[in-house]
């Protein structure tokens, strides 16, 4: 018996795109591959708390944000993401000090007195010799000698200078300082009308807070020694950015490290770096070798930005502004790892005396802490890029004495405003409170979405529109396609030997699987959210064409392709961090209780249909006119269904389309409906009061008989005889009147003749 031999298979040829990032290491796209397995280890840089978190913050955390849903929910990696709170750093230090004894001086002042607005007129003229002198010499000739001299300048005269970032700041000086002298200005007023009371003394400080904080702690900043000052100003902020987090929809990080917390590793970690050689104490501070560092055959300094090594300017930005002012290092590139505590700092204990972390070693401490010594990816702004995520990989790599500390950087892009990147430190900011008072948070990530991650964004109206408008086009496809899905679930059906699969549905569908496709390829692509959404867009178009085509023929749509499509693009906006998030679960979920409470989910839209049934049975009882009838159907429509979210499109064929829309989207579009009208009724009354207006000037004008037209004072001045008619015959000399005058005359004449006849009639009627 022969054996049966199985014919051949042909394994499809299939080449996918592999998933490529912009990595800073190689400043180009380099295929991401993790080190575990599907496994994903991810460190953030988190936010420094000392202040409001504003919109170029929103496009860091959002921006990884989105980077980090796409690669859970679309790539399906386990992604363990960790992000620092920086709770240590010279900014907070400052802030807490200044902000601490600005209290203190409003409660140490009982009154408001010539001797405190002297005080603070003093620290405002310093303030303003500082910051102004050296613009105003190059360029008026000229120097600050009194605090009025702030009145003989302007911002204006800033817009001469190239440098912007120069111009932004003396700008945000000149705010502090105008601000400052309006108080005082104020101040001495009070002091004239003898108010003069604590509220009144407050009011001044806190005018002038910007110098009076900088003044006080230049005073007194060394004697403010209690850490609960320092703890309480980063605790409050750290809330606030939590809050911000949740008001814009980004997942919580998996593990939140705060340096607070990790001071004891942070001195064991430095410690190895010192006995690995690249480390080494001076004057109660530890420093960086960068010179041993970067001549180790192993290691290489400045791996992210080698062209910025030496940029004296970004390392003393790196130091902070405290940081500068130590002494006793080797090389000018070194950086402090532990900085020794100066009076109103504060202070740990550590093998070298008391101090307190310097900025770098903090991430670098916490990522390793919990993420180990290779991890995937790190990510931040780009403006953290030099110097310290370069400080960051040296010290890691000088601790752990590896190559490699982290495989893939990720930079996003900075957000602009009027050409400046947004910054606490230009007070050019929007804060992300105060953009949600005029976008949704869902309005803010498309802004996102629809710009490359790691690109300048200029933060403008224009790109809100741009994103609101995307916005509503994804959310009239889905209120539309789940209405006629919902539509033709609620209609029994026929068995029919029409399959309703046309070249429409087929050609629909190889629509969605190129969609899907393109989607893939771009989101590969270095996470091309652009493209992706573009592609989107003309799956959506491409949609609302097959729906318009199937209305004209008179026939349904398919609803499982559309509902395929509805499925796909809404599984893409959850990839996108597009709908809201709710705490999943643990554990396994009782089937029961999916489905909410069934009582309070039903009884407001029964209770709606309960009270439209009694009206229209006593419509019918009472046997009144059909008009009253759809009267109640549009209250139905406009105002009952419209508080449950419910729409009702009235469409050609009698059958009303039932929508489900968000609720507070249908209110405001019934109030702007609503607004419209009373602006439409407002524009008749004001034409109909016009034209009553009009005709009451009139009928005024006719009130005067044809006979005694020419009679009046006004016309006495012009002629002399008139005949048995009133109509003039000579003018005011006794001479004839010409043909062309009498003519115009008669004209006038039976022109009043008709007006008064319409003034009599008037009150005829």
């Amino acid at each position: 018996m022969s054996r049966v031999k199985q014919p051949t298979w042909y394994k499809p040829n299939n080449i996918q795109p592999k998933l490529k990032v912009f990595n800073t290491f190689t400043h180009e796209k380099d295929e991401f591959v993790p080190a575990n397995g599907n496994v994903v280890n991810w460190y953030c840089c988190g936010p420094t708390v000392y202040d409001a978190s504003h919109m170029g913050h929103a496009r860091t955390f959002i921006t990884f944000d989105i980077l980090r849903r796409i690669m859970q929910d679309y790539f399906n990696y386990d992604v363990n993401y960790v992000m620092n709170v920086t709770d240590i750093d010279d900014k907070i230090i400052l802030r807490a000090r200044q902000t601490f004894l600005v209290k203190q001086k409003k409660e140490q002042s009982n009154q408001l007195n010539n001797e405190l607005v002297n005080e603070i007129e003093g620290y405002l003229l310093e303030y303003m010799k500082k910051q102004f002198n050296e613009f105003l010499k190059t360029n008026k000739n000229t120097e600050v000698s009194s605090i009025n001299d702030i009145t003989t300048f302007s911002k204006e005269d800033f817009k001469s200078l190239d440098n912007l970032e120069k111009r932004a700041k003396l700008s945000m000086y000149y705010d502090i300082a105008f601000g400052s002298f309006k108080g005082i200005e104020k101040a001495r007023e009070d002091i004239k009308n003898n108010q003069i009371s604590k509220d009144n003394a407050g009011e001044l400080i806190e005018a002038a807070k910007g110098v009076v904080g900088l003044s006080l702690d230049a005073i007194h900043g060394a004697e403010v020694t209690d850490p609960k000052v320092f703890r309480e100003l980063a605790a409050y902020w750290e809330n606030e950015f939590f809050k911000d987090i949740k008001d814009l929809n980004i997942l919580n990080p998996d593990v939140v490290t705060r340096v607070s917390q990790f001071v004891p590793e942070i001195v064991d970690f430095i410690q190895k770096i010192i006995d690995n050689g690249y480390g080494y104490e001076s004057e109660g501070s530890v420093y960086f070798d960068t010179v041993a560092f970067d001549n180790s055959p192993n290691h290489d300094y400045c791996k992210l930005a080698p062209w910025s090594k030496g940029d004296t300017k970004l390392m003393e930005e790196g130091e902070g502004s405290l940081g500068i002012k130590l002494s006793g290092k080797k090389n000018p590139a070194d950086f402090a790892l532990w900085k020794k505590s100066k009076p109103g700092e504060p202070q740990w204990e550590s093998p070298w005396g008391y101090g307190r972390p310097g900025w770098h070693i903090e991430c670098s401490v916490m990522a390793s802490r919990v993420l180990g010594s290779n991890i995937d990816i790190h990510s931040g702004g780009i403006d953290l890029a030099f110097p310290h995520h370069d400080n960051e990989i040296a010290q890691s790599e000088a601790h752990f004495d590896n190559k490699q500390w982290m495989n893939y950087f990720l930079h996003a892009g900075h957000l602009h405003i009027d050409g400046q990147k947004m910054s606490k430190s230009l007070k050019n900011f929007v804060t992300i409170q105060e953009a949600l008072k005029n976008y949704t948070a869902n309005q803010i990530r498309w802004m996102f979405l629809l710009h490359a991650w790691d690109s300048v964004l200029d933060y403008k109206d224009s790109t809100m529109t741009e994103a609101i408008s995307v916005e509503r086009t994804f959310n009239n496809f889905f209120v539309n396609v789940k209405a006629i899905i919902n539509e033709q679930k609620s209609k029994v059906k026929e068995f029919t030997t029409d399959n309703n699969y046309s070249n429409l549905e087929d050609d629909l569908f190889h629509n969605l699987m190129q969609c899907q496709n393109a989607v893939n390829v771009a989101l590969c692509d270095n996470f091309d959210t652009v493209t992706s959404i573009q592609a989107m867009l003309d799956l959506i178009s491409k949609v609302n064409v097959y729906i318009t085509q199937k209305s004209q023929q008179k026939k349904e749509v398919n609803a499982q392709v559309l509902s395929k499509i509805a499925r796909f693009l809404t599984k893409m906006i959850k990839c996108f961090g597009l709908t809201p998030d709710t705490d999943a679960p643990i554990g396994f979920i009782d089937a029961s209780s999916v489905g909410g409470n069934k009582d309070e989910i039903v009884m407001p839209y029964l209770q709606v249909l309960s009270k439209f049934r009694d009206n229209v049975r006593n419509l019918a009882i009472n046997k009144k006119d059909h008009k009253e009838l759809l009267m109640l159907c549009d209250k139905l429509r406009d105002e009952d269904l419209v508080d449950l979210g419910v729409s009702l499109d009235d469409r050609d064929d009698g059958c009303a389309l039932v929508k489900l829309v968000d609720r507070e989207t249908l209110i405001k579009q019934r109030e702007e409906k609503l607004e419209k009208e009373r602006q439409k009724q407002l524009q008749k009354e004001a034409k109909q009061a016009a034209a009553a207006k009009k005709r009451a000037e009139k009928l005024a004008k006719g009130k005067t008989p044809p006979n005694e037209l020419f009679k009046t004072e006004e016309y006495k001045k012009l002629y002399s005889e008139w005949d048995e008619n009133g109509m003039p015959t000579k003018d005011i000399e006794g001479k004839e009147l010409s043909k062309s005058a009498v003519k115009k005359l008669t004209k006038l004449y039976n022109n009043q003749v008709k007006l008064h006849e319409e003034y009599k009639k008037s009150l005829e009627a």
